[in-house]
């Protein structure tokens, strides 16, 4: 928690007395629980204005495969093509030297 020194008008602190005494808390304890409200109200109002709530649904109306997720790598690089055979490719010479040649 932060200590803050805050300076308030004779309203304010009359208000934040008279809620003190009536709930049976602090000054500070009722300060912390209006600011929670406001918070709380604030990020409600920002969340609901948020332009990323408008995405939701956009792709409803689109054609195409439903299974996506499910094959992704199929839509990604196409049909498996078949394994290679590497009986008929020509043997290369392995070179067992860690040494290199300067020609």
């Amino acid at each position: 928690m932060h200590r803050l020194q805050i300076s308030l008008t004779e309203t304010q602190y009359e208000f934040l007395k008279s809620e003190a005494f009536v709930s049976s808390k602090s000054m500070a304890g009722v300060l912390r629980d209006l600011l929670d409200e406001i918070i709380a109200a604030r990020q409600q109002s920002i969340l609901k204005d948020d332009p990323i709530w408008d995405v939701i649904g956009i792709a409803q109306e689109i054609d195409g495969p439903t299974d996506v997720s499910a094959n992704v790598d199929k839509y990604l690089y196409g049909v498996p093509l078949e394994p290679v055979a590497h009986n008929h490719l020509p043997k290369v010479a392995e070179d067992t030297t860690d040494e290199y040649n300067v020609d």
